[in-house]
């Protein structure tokens, strides 16, 4: 997940060297990053073609070698954006980028992560019922089986995460109001930016 945020970084296209990134960085997400390691990821980065390199002016610190993403990385990263949440800790990182996607992509991919968030919820219920199902009365005397507890914690996890992207789409909809006379980013040929039929919010996991 690391490359893809060093990608998101640089999606706006603005050429930026690593110290530029990890200043970036901390003031979207309180967090710092190593610079080592962002210069051993940019490099990857620049072997694999997502990213390339440029030139400093004259005047500048020849140390600090500015990087910009390619149309490879560009699309790589709006593909994971709109993707569905697969991994702990990917929506931190996606709402960092939540600015970079149009209004209405926007409230449609918030739909769609409800709506996968509220059936993993669901899934987790049964999952857990079935787990206590097969506890018999005798279970004090079989090994200690912790599925039950563990599906109990993904659950809690689940439900807080619904709750926060609730309260989430309340503040997003009033940064949009104040926005709307910005001018909207264009959709690219990676797809972000399409509209479509805007789905009904799921609440709640049960």
């Amino acid at each position: 997940m690391f490359r893809l945020l060093i990608l998101g970084l640089l999606r706006d296209g603005q050429a930026r060297h690593g110290y530029g990134l990890m200043t970036d960085y901390r003031a979207r997400s309180g967090h710092r990053l190593s610079i080592g390691n962002l210069y051993r990821e940019l490099a990857r980065l620049a072997a694999q073609g997502l990213v390339q390199s440029g030139v400093n002016p004259p005047d500048a610190d020849p140390r600090r070698i500015p990087y910009q993403i390619t149309d490879r990385g560009r699309q790589l990263f709006d593909q994971w954006l709109v993707a569905p949440l697969n991994q702990d800790g990917e929506l931190s990182t996606k709402i960092i980028f939540m600015d970079q996607i149009p209004n209405p992509a926007l409230t449609r991919l918030l739909d769609r992560w409800q709506e996968d968030m509220w059936s993993r919820g669901k899934a987790l219920v049964r999952e857990r019922e079935d787990a206590l199902a097969k506890l018999t009365p005798d279970a004090l005397t079989r090994p200690y089986n912790p599925l039950p507890a563990l599906l109990s914690r993904r659950l809690k996890h689940v439900t807080a995460e619904l709750e926060f992207l609730e309260e989430f789409r309340a503040d997003l909809d009033t940064w949009v109001q104040r926005s709307r006379s910005a001018t909207p980013v264009k959709p690219d040929a990676s797809g972000v930016g399409q509209s479509s039929a805007k789905r009904p919010r799921q609440r709640g996991t049960r």
